[in-house]
């Protein structure tokens, strides 16, 4: 394992920096999740205890409360021995504890320390409070979401959480290696809100350039969800190629020309809601037309 040997302190609470110290684990790092005396809040939603398992499974526990000098000199003392450390707490509240970068570079100088912010270390928003759907809102994602009923339609996934822990994993792989170069540890810093506003770059081009921005949100017949007899099915073939080898599949060579035309949504909606998923996977076999069934989470399990 790529990380065999590594020790991670994560201080983190909820979804971001969990899922960043999952990805870590998986790699081969030993994980100690630190939890203050009530629990990471992510117990107290509900079911909470089942997504707390789901994301530190395996990983170390261990109690402090760091609002007690008995509890920093806990963490001090594993923070010597660590390699990274993750928090997820507003900027200000490390330092103000004494537990910041400069004081734990101190007694570690190799310790890489990762801060997973919603809007950053400074500027007015810092020390705002937020959550995912805050950071989507304050980006400009939340804005490219299909409308439902006059109103942007909110993700079934964390976006901003994930992604915000994934990027977080790969700074922290990265400083890694300047470590292994200087021998020196560093900080590293995720905002949210910034990685969100980074994946909107396409669409804010397109809009600078007056353009539309690419209609993937199932405004065209080549890029959209269909209601099948059994569920729904994805089709998403947005090169001519595989578009004209699903029109040739599903018997309507007289779409092959309308690949982006939105009128052509309902004929393709016509043609494929009497059948079923494995009537159609049947049909497609294995022709490149960039189709799948929409699967439930318990079906994509046994896939």
């Amino acid at each position: 394992m790529l990380l065999d040997g590594v020790r991670v302190l994560d201080l983190s609470r909820l979804l971001p920096g969990g899922y960043c110290t999952q990805l870590l684990q998986a790699q081969g790092a030993q994980v100690t999740k630190i939890e203050p005396p009530a629990g990471d809040p992510i117990r107290a939603l509900p079911g909470g205890n089942t997504y707390f398992d789901a994301l530190h499974g395996g990983k170390q526990l261990l109690t402090l409360d760091l609002r007690t000098e008995t509890g920093r000199d806990a963490l001090r003392e594993r923070v010597v021995e660590a390699d990274i450390l993750v928090e997820g707490f507003r900027p200000g509240v490390m330092e103000r504890m004494e537990l910041g970068y400069p004081a734990l570079a101190a007694i570690n100088p190799a310790l890489v320390y990762c801060a997973i912010t919603g809007y950053g270390s400074d500027g007015p928003m810092a020390g705002r409070a937020g959550h995912d759907l805050n950071y989507l809102a304050r980006s400009g994602a939340l804005s490219l979401m299909p409308l439902r009923e006059g109103t942007p339609t909110i993700p079934g996934l964390q976006v901003a959480d994930m992604a915000g822990g994934l990027h977080a994993a790969f700074l922290i792989a990265g400083a890694l290696v300047a470590r292994a170069r200087s021998g020196r540890g560093s900080r590293v810093e995720v905002s949210m809100t910034d990685l969100m506003r980074s994946w909107t770059a396409l669409p804010r081009q397109a809009r600078r350039a007056g353009l539309p921005g690419l209609p993937l949100t199932g405004e065209i017949p080549c890029y959209h969800v269909y209601a099948v007899a059994d569920g729904f099915l994805t089709v998403a073939a947005l090169e001519p190629d595989f578009w004209a080898a699903f029109c040739h599949a599903i018997d309507r060579e007289d779409l092959k020309d309308r690949q982006f035309d939105p009128a052509a949504i309902e004929a393709v909606q016509a043609t494929l809601r009497p059948a079923r998923r494995a009537e159609w996977a049947a049909r497609f076999g294995d022709q490149d037309v960039c189709v799948e069934p929409a699967l439930q989470l318990e079906e994509s399990e046994a896939d």
